[in-house]
Parts: C-alpha cells; structure tokens; sequence
C-alpha cells in the first residue's frame, strides 16, 4: 500500500486554502513547505481534492467500523456514523457504538413484530367473538322459531 507524503498532503491543504479564499494562509504554507518548488503538477490536481480525500477516509473508517469478523448479514445491518464520531473514536469505539445501535434496532423489531402478533391476535379473537354471536343469535332465532310454531298450534287446537 503506497502512503501519501508530507509534501503531497502540504499541495492538497496549500490547494484546499487557495480554492476557500484563503489566500494569505496559502502562501505562508506554500511558502514555508516549499511547495513552488516541488514536482507536483497542479493541473492533474483536480479541485477539491483534499475533500474527497477525507470523505474517502471517513467512508473508509465507517467501513470498517460496520465490519467485523462475526458479522455475516452486512446488508442490511449497515450504520451510517456521524462524522465526528468518525473523527473523534478510533475503529474499537466505533464498532462498540455500531454493536449498540443494532442491538437497539434488533429490540425495536422485536417490539414491532410482538405488536404485530398482538393485534393479529386480536383480530382472531374479535371474529371468534363474532362468530359466537352470530351463533347464538342464531340459536335464539330457532328458538323463537319453535316457541312461535308451538303457539300457532296450540291457539288452532
């Protein structure tokens, strides 16, 4: 693996001032680096290159943060970190606060599955009940139905 020099990372700050305005810090580190003097070719510098290079770095460690030996489902287990916990914890920290948070989402689908089940539950119960009215309803219908007949006949007699 090819590491950057300290030259290569003084022209993307030197570059990364000049491109924000801010033009007096640019000399004095372009001045004291030694930058007009270097080989680098500024023109296969593309703009903003020093931010790609940090966000590169930051994905990279947010990578390997959501990765760990055990993990086999990374599709969907997948932790977007906030950038300063990128920048501020070092890869341990990071994989402890991405363990938590999918710990937290594991509860929160459980939760949400037992509610699931609970409402389906429910449901069942509620057409149970129905049906055992409609049944009874029934029963009392047939009922009347009888009582009803017996009456007719007996009044004929």
């Amino acid at each position: 693996m090819t590491s950057i020099t300290s030259l290569e990372l003084n022209y993307l700050v030197f570059r990364y001032l000049q491109e924000s305005g801010f033009t007096h810090s640019a000399f004095t580190l372009g001045h004291e680096a030694g930058i007009n003097t270097s080989s680098i070719d500024g023109n296969l510098i593309p703009p903003g290159a020093l931010i790609r290079f940090v966000q590169k770095g930051l994905q990279y460690l947010e990578m390997e943060a959501n990765l760990s030996n055990s993990d086999v489902e990374t599709d969907e287990d997948f932790s977007f970190l906030h950038p300063l916990d990128i920048i501020t914890k070092d890869v341990n920290q990071l994989q402890q606060l991405v363990k938590e948070r999918r710990k937290n989402r594991d509860k929160d689908r459980d939760r949400e599955v037992e509610r699931e089940y609970e409402g389906e539950r429910g449901q069942v119960i509620e057409k149970e009940r129905q049906e055992k009215e409609k049944e009874h309803d029934k029963d009392r219908t047939d009922t009347d139905m009888v009582t009803n007949q017996e009456e007719n006949d007996s009044s004929q007699a």
